[in-house]
């Protein structure tokens, strides 16, 4: 996340566009931001020079209303469109949707996308973990369709971490809707496996002492908020976790996956992604897969700052810079191929 002394001030002036999707979906866009326009220093490959950014909401099927920050070419014209996922828990201030999608972002890999002619739509969702976050993003990938210059048969969706697993959920979700996934280090894609897996048997027995550490008190804190939401179903906790199991509905994943993981991740474990990469491979949909060696968690958004999986680790290694460029590099030539092919 950027620092808070970079917050992007808005006009106070608001207009309101109301957009009415086929699928029932609502949004109101609240263009405080819409006339806000910013300089790029593009490639020689990419014709346009500026970008019109906006801070909307999204009203979601239940009439919830959701932040989201809308990035589109300068130019007119039909855009494909990145949906782009920021990772933790949901209902997060503006600014976190600012840094997924805006070329402003602190993120090299945002500022990459911004480089594109494509349109980029950062939604935030509700902190509802295996819950309502899932259909919000669904609800934002409809509505990012049926924007006025988005082609709605070019649509991807990137994530990290959280909004790794919500984008594969949405491409589970919305089979139709979405083109491809790019997924860097998706946490808890087997909730089986995370609540109840056995800490000696592997993967949690082969994962880094700081790993398992990391990740039994992240069991620990998210356990009663789901076995709540268990409850409040009508299935079973088991049948609850499987029912928003990546893992366990791969097959229905019909869009093309590219999985970003590293063996340094101590959130999100390489072991714990492989059998999601196994369970696609049965199904018929083998994702592509790159894996690094050095990076820790967040690698694949490439912010520098002292927080989150990099608190108190020190400047990034050569090693690890390398690692995020050839992440950025694969990632775009893989959205490239699904977007513009």
């Amino acid at each position: 996340m950027r620092n808070s002394n970079r917050m992007h001030q808005c006009p106070a002036a608001i207009r309101a566009i109301r957009l009415v999707a086929l699928s029932s979906v609502v949004a109101t866009t609240m263009a405080a931001c819409s006339a806000t326009a910013f300089p790029l220093e593009l490639a020689s490959s990419t014709p346009l020079s500026e970008r019109r950014i906006e801070e909307i909401t999204i009203r979601v099927r239940d009439g919830r209303t959701l932040r989201a920050v809308v990035s589109t070419p300068g130019a007119p014209g039909r855009y494909p469109v990145l949906v782009s996922v920021h990772g933790g828990q949901g209902d997060r201030p503006v600014e976190v949707m600012r840094d997924t999608a805006a070329p402003d972002s602190d993120s090299p890999t945002v500022q990459m996308f911004n480089r594109q002619n494509w349109i980029i739509v950062g939604p935030d969702f509700r902190n509802a973990w295996l819950g309502a976050e899932e259909t919000d993003i669904v609800d934002a990938v409809e509505f990012a369709r049926q924007l006025p210059n988005a082609n709605p048969e070019r649509v991807a969706i990137f994530g990290g971490s959280n909004g790794g697993r919500l984008s594969l959920m949405a491409a589970i979700m919305a089979p139709r809707s979405v083109g491809c996934v790019v997924a860097g280090s998706p946490f808890m894609t087997n909730p089986v496996l995370f609540f109840e897996g056995d800490p000696t048997q592997p993967p949690w027995s082969t994962a880094s002492a700081r790993a398992r550490a990391w990740m039994s008190a992240a069991r620990q804190r998210l356990r009663p908020i789901v076995s709540r939401s268990a409850e409040a179903s009508s299935l079973s906790r088991q049948d609850f976790l499987r029912a928003h199991s990546v893992e366990e509905n791969a097959e229905r994943i019909q869009a093309r996956v590219l999985l970003l993981t590293s063996r340094a991740d101590e959130q999100v474990p390489h072991e714990f992604v492989q059998g999601l990469i196994d369970r696609l491979r049965v199904a018929g949909n083998p994702a592509e897969v790159l894996t690094v060696d050095q990076s820790l968690h967040g690698f694949y958004w490439g912010r520098d700052g002292d927080f989150g999986a990099r608190a108190g680790r020190g400047e990034r290694t050569a090693g690890q810079l390398e690692e995020e460029a050839l992440v950025r590099d694969r990632a775009l030539t893989f959205l490239n191929q699904c977007l513009e092919g």
